[in-house]
């Protein structure tokens, strides 16, 4: 009889990263004689028919069934303790109906929304560890760290972490914390990987795009992904603007799904004609990626972050690009330093982004041997089949 898992999120499967990065996984999982269940929470702007359509035509051919409760964002207060009391009584209701082995929980909130399968039905659990919530929310100035929402959340974190099977996190670092801390060794290490073969060099691009964007010739730095709360989009302006002493005709590319007024507020008059702002589909990133010199991504170094693995950060390697990058978020700096990939700021001056801005350079001297050193260590450090195998012995152990 075949092995069934439930997996939760509280992201929907209508976006684009959960799309990308799950979807990828549990195709893999499905094909390796586990059958799957997905339980997702979908935004409302993204319950398109299209969108529901394309992915259920996509399901077809794989052992993946897909269930979905709406996402509630109002009230603020009440919104979240909703889904997650509807969302306990539907994956109970689903464990049972499903038969259900393993619960495959994707962050905090979903480790919640599964405590009656975890506790009552005794199903083994999977605690995907995707962020320390609790720290997360302090860190970012929405909590007190000693605030009841903090103690509660902390609590739950910390009892899923020692009641939980099996444990993964994205970075070393957030792995050696759980060993010393909580004394855990079931923790395994799996990164946010990439779809190698998506993720590649496309040497035509430019000759398509270039004229178009008016891009001919010039240095091109973009950035990749949501913006808000945690990423410095004023600080990653400064370098740019730094930049363009160095640069005269460098574009920075914004490509985001994040309301665009909001980021155009951000960004000085003087500046707004060189910065191109665009919304593109999962399957068009890769080109723009194409289009640049080198990718970015400044994330406010803070305790909670040492388990952070921006996915943005293995799609600019697959496609051979040099990341330029703050210090203090998981286990970035070490490989960017270790494989020589890109540079890191030393500190948000004036002074920190002309010593980046200078090594970038020399670094980019080595022209196709940069590029290919990005990609092997893409291809050492986010493969995609790479991460689904390390999925598959967490599964493996809990089977057996």
């Amino acid at each position: 009889m075949k092995t069934k898992a439930l997996y939760i999120t509280y992201m929907g499967l209508t976006e684009p990263l959960l799309y990308s990065q799950v979807l990828n996984y549990l195709k893999i999982l499905s094909q390796k004689g586990i059958s799957v269940c997905i339980f997702s929470y979908e935004k409302k702007q993204f319950m398109t028919k299209d969108n529901i359509g394309a992915i259920r035509e996509d399901l077809k051919g794989y052992d993946i069934k897909w269930f979905f409760l709406k996402y509630h964002k109002r009230p603020q207060f009440l919104s979240k303790p909703y889904d997650v009391i509807r969302g306990m009584f539907f994956t109970a209701c689903l464990t049972v109906k499903e038969k259900i082995d393993i619960i495959h929980a994707r962050g905090t909130v979903c480790a919640l929304i599964c405590l009656v399968p975890r506790l009552f039905l005794k199903k083994k659990m999977i605690f995907d560890l995707r962020a320390l919530m609790a720290e997360e929310y302090v860190d970012a100035g929405l909590w007190k760290r000693h605030s009841f929402a903090y103690r509660f959340i902390d609590k739950i974190e910390q009892y899923f972490i020692n009641k939980a099977h099996e444990i993964i996190v994205l970075t070393n670092k957030a792995r050696d914390l759980l060993i010393n801390r909580n004394k855990k060794q079931n923790v395994t290490v799996i990164p946010a990987c990439v779809d190698l073969e998506g993720f590649n060099f496309k040497y035509n691009v430019k000759n398509k795009f270039e004229h178009k964007l008016s891009l001919n010739e010039k240095f091109v730095l973009i950035y990749v992904g949501s913006l808000g709360t945690w990423y410095m989009l004023s600080e990653m302006i400064d370098f740019y603007k730094e930049l363009l002493n160095e640069e005269h005709d460098a574009v920075f590319i914004i490509l985001s799904q994040t309301e665009r007024a909001w980021i155009e507020r951000q960004i000085p008059q003087a500046l707004r004609k060189q910065i191109i702002i665009d919304v593109a589909k999962p399957k068009k990133v890769v080109d723009f990626l194409n289009l640049a010199n080198a990718g970015t991504f400044f994330i406010k170094p803070c305790f909670s972050k040492i388990s952070s693995c921006p996915t943005k950060f293995g799609e600019y390697l697959s496609c051979g690009l040099p990341v330029i990058i703050n210090k203090g978020i998981g286990d970035t700096e070490g490989i960017v330093r270790d494989n020589r990939v890109g540079v890191v700021v030393e500190e948000f001056s004036i002074e920190g982004y002309k010593k980046a801005i200078d090594e970038m350079k020399e670094l980019l001297k080595e022209g196709e041997g940069l590029r290919k050193r990005c990609r092997v260590t893409a291809e050492r450090y986010f493969s995609l089949k790479e991460g689904a195998d390390r999925y598959e012995v967490v599964y493996e152990r809990l089977i057996h």
